[in-house]
């Protein structure tokens, strides 16, 4: 009979540590912003690699095709930048910085051959 309680102790006390480790940790990985990366280039250049980070997080490399957009999360209160490479053309950029984007829900970037735009509304480049 007493077995029985003991996994029910070791039950309970596992359910705290949980509900104490997400409460406390919860807000570090808590979404901030979005930040949206399309790619615009020329039909027939291919796609595009591009890869996002912080100092804290990395998201790896990502295949990013001709007219689609990929997305990633705002984790933390840091400077998050971009690198996107596709045939010879090799671009890096501040996507996300606190002080510029730090009360902004999405934050836009569209990659085109004569640059790229940064927008917090998706239409005003």
């Amino acid at each position: 009979m007493g077995g029985g309680n003991g996994h029910v102790l070791v039950f309970l006390v596992s359910v705290f540590f949980f509900i104490i480790s997400s409460s406390v940790d919860g807000s570090q990985y808590k979404q901030l912003s979005t930040i949206h990366v399309m790619n615009s280039m020329a039909k027939g250049s291919g796609p595009m690699q591009i890869r996002c980070k912080s100092r804290y997080t990395d998201y790896g490399m990502q295949q990013l095709g001709e007219g689609t957009e990929y997305r990633c999360g705002v984790r933390e209160k840091a400077v998050y930048y971009c690198m996107g490479m596709t045939g010879r053309r090799i671009a890096s950029w501040h996507a996300f910085q606190p002080r510029r984007d730090g009360n902004r829900k999405a934050v836009f970037w569209l990659v085109k051959e004569n640059g790229i735009f940064l927008s917090w509304d998706n239409s005003t480049w």
